[in-house]
């Protein structure tokens, strides 16, 4: 929803081509299914992120609010996926810096560190 509106203001332009091809893999499989009835679709678990950083996306759109578990998964977006991001150098810096520091513990470790954090500050 929101990738195919908006996400791509943010996306370097070498990298919008594959990433919209991706985001559409999905859909042109359904929707021509009926056409090619051997035809499969490889299921990424990686995938999986990136659409529920879109469905959170979409909301903070909708409702205006920005939870504090949307805001830790949007942090663990731009730390692990930076390359794709269209930011500027010093924010790109200190999202390395931040990665050598959270994705070494994992994605559990991470927002198990960031919850009381994130919840502080909405406090």
């Amino acid at each position: 929803m929101v990738i195919k509106e908006r996400m791509f203001e943010f996306v370097r332009p070498e990298c919008q081509k594959e990433l919209r091809e991706k985001i559409n893999e999905a859909e042109n499989f359904f929707k021509h299914a009926d056409r090619d009835h051997s035809a499969t679709l490889e299921f990424h678990p990686n995938s999986t992120e990136l659409l529920i950083f879109d469905a959170c996306s979409k909301y903070v759109e909708l409702s205006g609010e920005f939870p504090p578990l949307f805001q830790i998964l949007n942090g663990w977006m731009m730390i692990t996926h930076e390359e794709i991001f269209n930011l500027p150098d010093d924010q790109k810096k200190k999202l390395r810096e931040a990665a050598k520091t959270f994705t070494a513990a994992g994605k559990v470790a991470y927002f198990n560190d960031m919850l009381p954090l994130v919840m502080k500050s909405v406090a």
